[in-house]
């Protein structure tokens, strides 16, 4: 008898998760259009209220500084854009996601802390690295760690004591998990992502952080290697920086190849902590969402 594959077990019970909300999903599929117009995002999006009402209220606040404000969908699309907006969706349906329960024994108010500064991080770095669009590269680091929320939701136990025992014995998240029998987060990530046909830089984030670059150039495509590396970057840096707790309290070292890859010298990582500090105050509102008292 060919015995079972406790991987790939819990690997099938992601199809049992929910998925994104309808208007999440239908938005990505009018973005697959180039002739899309704001107006038509905006008719979407009227169909869920609440999700919509944390849109704008995360467009209107300090983060994206728009001077007066903006009232609608329609009106932020003009001033962030496509792709900005949908990131801002994707975020605050993965938010209310991680609310239906099963926190696995995490804080979630110190995961999502962290999870903020690698989204606030990652976006400092693509304009340090002088990317197309850095602003693309919040939702990145935002949702980098969605395995984590996959795990605690269909392996609620197990997942815990991995989160237990990383922290007592001191070692990364990644290697419990393995103790324990279950799927490495970043692969649950990278499933979960791909049900949820997220666009594949994110995909590529949430599955490949983990994954050195020889492995990665086997793997993901050549143009999405430097927003994988800037997450990767921001993630040790939030890490080395105690900025939250995702699951463990490993200060990995950093990566001298990946940040001259970049194009980065030292006197960029001392700008960038200090650039992070005051940026993750102003993206607090992302936290208010939870109702996490930071």
């Amino acid at each position: 008898m060919k015995k079972k594959d406790p991987i790939l077990d819990a690997l099938a019970l992601v199809g049992d998760l929910p998925t994104l909300p309808i208007v999440a999903i239908e938005v990505a599929r009018l973005l697959e259009d180039p002739s899309t117009n704001p107006k038509q995002i905006t008719e979407v999006m009227k169909a869920d209220q609440a999700i919509t009402t944390k849109v704008l209220k995360l467009v209107n606040s300090p983060y994206y500084a728009i001077r007066g404000g903006v009232s609608t969908i329609e009106k932020a699309i003009r001033f962030l854009g496509y792709n900005t907006i949908y990131q801002i969706l994707i975020g605050v349906s993965v938010m209310e996601f991680s609310r239906l329960g099963g926190d696995a024994g995490m804080d979630m108010r110190e995961f999502w802390k962290h999870s903020l500064g690698v989204a606030v991080a990652s976006e400092i770095i693509g304009e340090r690295a002088g990317f197309a669009d850095p602003r693309e590269l919040f939702a990145a680091g935002l949702l980098h760690d969605l395995g984590k929320l996959g795990l605690a939701k269909m392996a609620n136990k197990k997942f815990s004591e991995a989160v237990a025992q990383a922290h007592k014995n001191g070692i990364p998240i990644k290697q419990a998990e393995k103790e324990l029998g279950l799927p490495a987060h970043d692969r649950v990530g990278g499933v979960l992502a791909e049900k949820w046909r997220l666009p594949m830089a994110l995909r590529a984030a949430i599955s490949m952080h983990h994954l050195n670059y020889q492995l990665r150039m086997t793997t993901v495509s050549r143009n999405l290697q430097p927003e994988v590396d800037a997450v990767i970057l921001a993630n040790t840096i939030c890490k080395r920086n105690e900025i939250g707790d995702s699951g463990d309290l490993i200060h990995p070292d950093l990566d001298r190849e990946l940040i001259e890859r970049l194009g980065l010298i030292q006197n960029d990582l001392e700008q960038i902590k200090g650039e992070m500090a005051r940026k993750v105050e102003q993206s607090k509102v992302f936290l208010d969402l939870l109702g996490a008292d930071v």
